[in-house]
């Protein structure tokens, strides 16, 4: 992040300074926060249909530990993290794997969904070929079991065992659902941003929202890059000069990364913190009930 910022120092200040910035800034923070926990409701309803329903505490947990995951170097940070916290909450190690790949397949096939609003924009005439991904959107809706039958035919073919994988159709519809609406909301961060430096306000809410679920797909496919440092910004960067000059544009991305870096880092670590918190109280009662009071 430090790098990121390096020399542009004097554009995020610039932007925090703009008149009126400071309403629209709060709620880019707060609306990104609800897409995190729209996207906590998505894969929490694909570990419930693979068989282990989870309360919201041990769900916060072990979400938030995966999402603080992905800012260390490599793709599997985030998987390890949510299999050992699993582990502690009954969930076998099978399953939390399970639940990581069918996950980032949701996570990804929706954000290319939601991309496509950007495409009109961007690519006017030539975002035709994009609809294939929203047909297979609503193939998915319809029959979400395609996604295990795909994992066991990748599996055959690199000749793996086949795991073993029965998830049910409503929670992994659900959480196709859940995930769509956290890119839509999400997003809208981005849209935020771009006002304050000038974007119009109709125009470019679909550009912003399109634009970001695609970078963040973009960046989630660069697995040697810490939560996609780099790669988002230069996708968010080309897709935003349909709305705003270069220089302003470049400011944008880089408040969109401080914007979901700190919500991110909040959010989650405010999630791992209240469930400890919570446990310490429950252990503090429990003591305290085993205390004989004096007659």
């Amino acid at each position: 992040m430090w790098r990121a910022l390096g020399g542009s120092g004097h554009l995020i200040g610039e932007l925090l300074a703009r008149d009126g910035a400071a309403p629209w800034l709060a709620g880019s923070a707060a609306v990104n926060l609800a897409g995190l926990a729209l996207s906590m409701a998505s894969w929490r309803s694909t570990v419930t249909g693979l068989g282990s329903p989870l309360s919201w505490g041990p769900t916060c947990q072990i979400f938030g530990a995966t999402v603080l995951g992905k800012y260390l170097p490599g793709p599997f940070w985030s998987a390890l993290a949510g299999v050992h916290l699993g582990r502690r909450h009954g969930v076998t190690t099978q399953r939390m794997v399970t639940a990581y790949v069918l996950n980032s397949v949701v996570v990804l096939l929706t954000a290319a969904v939601v991309g496509a609003l950007a495409a009109p924009r961007v690519m006017g005439d030539g975002a035709w070929w994009l609809l294939p991904v929203a047909l297979a959107l609503a193939a998915l809706l319809k029959k979400p079991g395609v996604i295990v039958r795909a994992a066991g035919r990748t599996a055959r073919l690199l000749r793996r065992p086949v795991p073993d994988l029965r998830v049910a159709d409503g929670d992994l519809r659900r959480a196709v659902v859940w995930e769509v609406l956290s890119w839509l909301v999400g997003g809208a961060h981005l849209w935020m941003i771009a006002v304050v430096l000038g974007a119009p306000v109709t125009e470019s809410l679909t550009l912003c929202v399109g634009g970001f679920a695609l970078a963040a797909a973009a960046g989630a496919a660069a697995l040697v890059v810490p939560g996609g440092a780099g790669v988002r910004e230069v996708v968010l960067m080309v897709v935003l000069t349909a709305d705003l000059p270069w220089a302003q544009a470049g400011a944008a991305a880089l408040a969109s990364r401080v914007c979901c870096t700190v919500t991110e880092i909040v959010g989650a670590g405010a999630a791992l913190l209240a469930v400890r918190w919570a446990r310490r109280g429950q252990d503090t009662d429990g003591v305290a009930a085993e205390v004989p009071r004096a007659v």
